[in-house]
């Protein structure tokens, strides 16, 4: 009996092993020999396909991540300032940008955020200065246009 579960525990292993076929392949360095690009790939030689991306700035710290399908930006994108603190994040489907971006100030605070239907801006988008007060709202027409805005224009950010 136990080797029988023994058996079955092997074989089950093999099985997520062999089902999750990644591979990380550093495409850039700094000349330090750190990570600039780190992409990974699912499956091998012609039918390995590009599943996500990272970037570094020099010293390994995080500047990019985010994933691929079909060979296109789809699910979650991130971006981080040198400091650690993020500076962007966003969502894309078939490569194109969707649903909610968030940009922040280097201090972490929120800069701008809007959403997105297939890469183009809609809905009310909302600028903030660096101490978080709500300085410019910009509406976005159905078709992207700017619909004109009444209030102070926005600092751009440090």
């Amino acid at each position: 009996m136990l080797r029988n579960i023994s058996f079955f525990c092997l074989f089950a292993l093999l099985g997520i092993t062999a089902c999750n076929d990644t591979n990380s392949v550093v495409e850039s360095t700094y000349p330090d020999q750190s990570p600039k690009v780190v992409k990974t790939y699912k499956g091998k030689g012609e039918d390995k396909v590009l599943v996500s991306q990272k970037t570094f700035y020099q010293g390994n710290k995080i500047q990019m991540e985010g994933a691929f399908k079909d060979n296109q930006r789809d699910g979650k994108w991130t971006y981080w300032h040198s400091n650690g603190k993020p500076w962007s994040e966003g969502y894309f489907r078939d490569g194109k940008a969707e649903g909610l971006r968030t940009t922040y100030y280097e201090s972490g605070q929120v800069y701008y955020e809007g959403y997105y239907k297939e890469d183009k801006r809609t809905g009310k988008w909302r600028f903030y200065d660096e101490a978080g007060k709500l300085v410019k709202e910009v509406d976005f027409s159905k078709n992207g246009d700017v619909i004109p805005d009444t209030t102070n224009a926005i600092p751009e950010p440090k």
